[in-house]
């Protein structure tokens, strides 16, 4: 690919002057060059190294994770985990905002059922008058709907138990 390139390149554009052309050439040389040195060090480094008969130092294995049971188990948290992300369609992140959501809400509305608890005691007085006169109303609708003969013989029956 390369040559090709090069070739078209001095096809469609001849050099306009002889020294880009030399400052080129000498630029492609300089890279042969570092080519060819970093494969003879390379090569250098192979054969001192097959040369060599010392015992290369590895990292030890970890007796926990080379364990067949550790790694079946790690295989099963991933795949479970992988299955839960797929079927909630959300990461951890997000779970663990919408709980923190949740708790703030369900904290704002203890903080409100708190406010109203611990109202003066003017204002207690006032709902407990309104709940008694709502109550009284109530009564006094019911005690309407009724049949007349029904209220009558009510008074009739508290007339009789006083008397007695």
């Amino acid at each position: 690919m390369g040559v090709t390139h090069g070739k078209k390149r001095d096809l469609q554009h001849p050099p306009e002057t002889h020294l880009n052309v030399s400052v080129m050439q000498i630029h492609k040389l300089e890279q042969q060059n570092r080519y060819w040195e970093l494969q003879a060090s390379l090569s250098q480094l192979q054969s001192e190294e097959e040369n060599s008969n010392l015992i290369r130092p590895q990292k030890p294995l970890n007796p926990l994770t080379a364990s067949k049971s550790h790694q079946e188990l790690h295989k099963e948290l991933r795949m479970t985990h992988k299955s839960r992300v797929h079927q909630e369609g959300k990461t951890e992140l997000q779970r663990a905002l919408e709980k923190r959501r949740w708790e703030q809400r369900v904290k704002a509305s203890r903080d409100q059922e708190e406010a109203k608890r611990s109202r003066s005691p003017f204002h207690q007085e006032l709902l407990k008058r309104q709940q008694r006169l709502e109550k009284f109303e109530r009564d006094k609708g019911q005690q309407r709907e009724g049949p007349e003969f029904l209220r009558v013989k009510e008074r009739l029956r508290r007339t009789a138990v006083l008397d007695a």
